[in-house]
């Protein structure tokens, strides 16, 4: 009984990230706006297209309904696309934006660390990221569904 006891205590007693039973939490991955948590490898596999905004960006404004039907259009077990907030605001400022700009498509609250970022030079940008997670091009300025549609098939294409 000693022994049982005393095994007890030093299992107890192992840190708790060697143990495996903090996995679940430390690998949800990243969370969305609307407090959902996508986990690391949730799009692997699938076309991501990320679309980068800011709430004082006049042509990401425009942009958005076209996004809106882009969206609803795709395949989610093919294409996903997933908007980010240049400005890097709090998830209350971010869900407040989402209602505000009519946002129906998921919105990352952080930038996964997995992914590859990039440079970005005006906005809106967006990265038409491979299944395999490489990013394949940047779109600069505002987006229509039709461009959209075009750049996508370009890159599913090169990659046959």
């Amino acid at each position: 009984m000693l022994v049982l006891a005393l095994s007890l205590l030093l299992i107890a007693c192992k840190p708790l990230l060697e143990t495996g039973l903090l996995d679940g939490w430390f690998n949800q991955g990243v969370e969305l706006v609307d407090g959902d948590y996508a986990p690391r490898n949730n799009w692997q596999g699938q076309w991501r297209v990320i679309n980068i905004w800011a709430e004082w960006c006049k042509p990401c404004w425009q942009e958005i309904p076209e996004l809106n039907q882009f969206f609803a259009l795709q395949d989610p077990n093919d294409v996903q696309l997933i908007g980010y907030n240049f400005d890097e605001l709090e998830q209350a400022e971010l869900k407040s934006l989402k209602e505000k700009m009519s946002i129906q498509f998921p919105l990352l609250t952080e930038w996964p660390e997995a992914w590859e970022t990039v440079e970005v030079k005006g906005l809106p940008a967006t990265i038409i990221m491979s299944p395999e997670g490489r990013i394949a091009t940047v779109l600069w300025g505002p987006q229509n569904l039709e461009g959209l549609h075009k750049a996508l098939e370009k890159e599913k294409n090169s990659m046959k």
